[in-house]
């Protein structure tokens, strides 16, 4: 009897369609099996960054879903991966896995793909890679009985130069694979002042994480559990499910990090006495691993802000309104008189954006 009956059984308990001569052992033909197929890109496509696009599509990864020769099996998922083309993924330590999904579409922004080629392959401003994608297919990733690999498509890429201002601090965790060199999740210090502050969605319960300097050579973490930071201290425990506000003080040597949910609140909405709570965007947290809200709802001509955990105030809760110093769409802690204004009544989406290391937000008529 095949391995790879021994193993579905123990993992998923289903019935197979297939039976060995003993007639109670059943298993999975993987020789009937289909990889998956990738559609697009094409092999021989070429795409050029660019910096004044960072937030649109550069990349559609689509591919023709994996086939399993039987019923009742878990749902298939996908494992993208990427690698320099000359690589030709002979090398796990050189391939980068971009994300674990059950769909079988992809959209890498300008941000994120330009975020993957300068941080992991070094990319300079100008410089075109040939890199290559490929979707790995698996029922589990224990056994590598299901496992099936797609024929890879090549591409060149064009990258811009990252601009590091302001200071970034690395944040890896469980949350996203432990990766100390992903320029995605990072903590900013906008005043270049040592003092860091970002938006993480950690999903589930005890998410582990550390700070970094974009490798482990120079990592922090917290001994104690205390709030103070050591040089490879123990890794940092986020108990709770959901969205935190992170901060680290590197002139104190301390972190914090504080559970938020965050609502539209004034006359514009209903009332400055009732939170109406809006929704973390979890398509952009899985594409990009920035933290965005929107509410779709009907506002009343008049003023509103964002607020945090129904309070105004730390340490319980926290506000944002305009930044009458920046420019438009621009948000800041606090402050007095910095209502956000809503001209007449009618259905607004409302757009929180804590992606940093500004805080903005976006209002949309329907």
């Amino acid at each position: 009897m095949k391995k790879t009956a021994v193993i579905l059984a123990m993992f998923f308990g289903i019935s197979l369609l297939q039976s060995c001569e003993d007639d109670k052992d059943l298993y999975l033909n993987m020789d009937d099996a289909v990889a998956p197929a990738i559609v697009s890109p094409e092999s021989g496509d070429s795409f050029t960054l660019l910096e004044d696009e960072m937030e649109e599509i550069a990349v559609t990864l689509a591919w023709d879903h994996a086939q399993y020769p039987a019923t009742g099996l878990p749902d298939t998922r996908y494992l993208i991966q990427m690698d320099l083309t000359e690589n030709n993924f002979e090398d796990s330590n050189e391939i980068v896995d971009i994300t674990d999904t059950r769909d079988n579409t992809y959209e890498f922004t300008v941000a994120a793909l330009n975020t993957r080629l300068v941080s992991n392959y070094g990319a300079e401003d100008g410089e075109t890679l040939d890199i290559s994608f490929r979707i790995f297919a698996f029922l589990t990733r224990d056994s590598d009985d299901t496992w099936l690999y797609s024929e890879p498509v090549e591409i060149s890429v064009t990258a811009f130069e990252l601009d590091l201002d302001p200071d970034i601090l690395n944040v890896p965790g469980s949350y996203q694979g432990w990766e100390p060199d992903n320029m995605q999740t990072v903590v900013y210090s906008p005043e270049q002042d040592d003092l860091y502050e970002g938006y993480f969605y950690f999903e589930e319960e005890n998410t582990e994480y550390k700070f970094a300097m974009g490798s482990w050579d120079d990592n922090w973490g917290d001994d104690d559990a205390d709030g103070t930071l050591q040089p490879d201290g123990e890794n940092i425990v986020a108990e709770t499910p959901g969205v935190y506000k992170v901060n680290a003080d590197f002139n104190e040597m301390t972190h914090e990090n504080m559970l938020t949910e965050w609502a539209v609140i004034g006359d514009a909405a209903e009332g400055w006495d009732t939170d109406v709570f809006m929704e973390i965007d979890l398509d952009y947290w899985e594409q990009n691993q920035k933290v965005r809200y929107s509410i779709t709802l009907e506002m009343q001509e008049g003023f509103f802000k964002f607020r945090a955990n129904e309070a105004w105030d730390p340490p319980a809760g926290l506000n944002l309104g305009i930044d009458e110093e920046a420019e438009e769409g621009v948000l800041m802690y606090g402050g007095f008189e910095n209502d956000i204004p809503i001209d007449a009544a009618g259905e607004y989406t409302i757009i929180l954006d804590l992606s940093g290391p500004e805080y903005r937000y976006e209002i949309h008529q329907e």
